[in-house]
């Protein structure tokens, strides 16, 4: 129910600039939550860390899609091949 709540308030905060004006003043993820709270949102501190772990996940995971990409299909299949032969 709160992870729902703190997508709510996300995105509330993204429609509305005085939302955004206030939590440009906190300064520690529990100032975040209480100022979440006193607009009438049920969010917690973990509901907070969870989707903070979500996201550097997903910044990581992005970052390796990246890094993938810059590998041509030769060189990977390159590399492939030599793993291959190394496990001989």
């Amino acid at each position: 129910m709160s992870r729902q709540e703190l997508e709510r308030f996300v995105d509330d905060a993204e429609q509305d600039s005085s939302i955004r004006w206030l939590l440009r003043h906190c300064r520690t993820n529990d100032a975040l939550i209480l100022a979440g709270r006193k607009l009438g949102y049920r969010i917690t501190r973990v509901d907070l860390q969870r989707a903070m772990e979500e996201e550097r996940e997903e910044q990581r995971m992005c970052w390796l899609d990246k890094q993938c990409e810059t590998i041509s299909p030769a060189e990977a299949m390159a590399w492939l091949q030599a793993e291959q032969k190394e496990r001989l």
